[in-house]
């Protein structure tokens, strides 16, 4: 049987994004290694964009977060402070949104935390 890969995975990315979800559709657990502003090369040239670092073997293991993932990222997580992310855990999914480019697949973090594993 073919691979199942997706076919962003030929333009590979430094940045996590929808085509590294699992294929099957489920949500992603991720934790929060590091939260800081980089230079990004991008469409119009260098760009400062907050970027968050994951833990674990999460790959990549960094993700561009935008308003509206930062925003959720503050409901779940109870805090506007990038530094008390940091060691938390948020989940993942993939939603449909529009962009001026038509629908596009795009990572979301979901509105409530993830469940703690039991020990």
């Amino acid at each position: 049987m073919a691979e199942h890969k997706h076919w962003k995975a030929e333009f590979p990315s430094d940045y996590f994004g929808s085509q590294h979800m699992p294929p099957d559709g489920s949500d992603m657990v991720v934790q929060i290694k590091d939260v800081r502003p980089e230079s990004i090369q991008g469409a119009r040239g260098k760009e400062e964009k907050l970027v968050v670092y994951f833990d674990g073997n999460v790959k990549p293991d960094k993700w561009i977060l935008n308003k509206t993932n930062g925003s959720m990222v503050e409901q779940v997580l109870g805090s506007a402070y990038m530094d008390e992310w940091i060691g938390k855990r948020i989940q993942l999914y993939v939603a449909v949104v529009s962009t001026p480019q038509g629908m596009k697949p795009a990572v979301r973090v979901r509105e409530y935390a993830p469940a703690t594993k039991e020990a």
